[in-house]
């Protein structure tokens, strides 16, 4: 907890600077999770796998276009890396 608190802090003292930084690291996970996924070809799952990370790099930017509060919004950024993190380690690894 003392890693996301401390990442907490740089997020809320950095706001501004850290938008776009947030949003380049997650398109380009996102698209690192996305290319290894297709890699592997059509199947349901891989399309499941598709629409989850798309869905939570989306989430993200639904939340910080809606102009939400600053808590929220550092909870679905933590929530998409989560997400899409645990996309690309799966698809690394098997």
């Amino acid at each position: 907890m003392n890693i996301i608190s401390a990442f907490r802090q740089l997020f809320f003292s950095k706001f501004y600077l850290l938008i776009p930084t947030s949003i380049i690291v997650l398109a380009c996970l996102g698209s690192a999770a996305v290319y290894y996924i297709a890699i592997k070809g059509n199947s349901p799952l891989n399309s499941f796998q598709m629409f989850l990370c798309l869905a939570a790099a989306m989430s993200y930017l639904a939340v910080l276009l809606g102009q939400f509060q600053k808590e929220s919004l550092f909870k679905v950024l933590l929530f998409a890396f989560l997400i899409e993190t645990i996309l690309l380690v799966f698809n690394l690894t098997f």
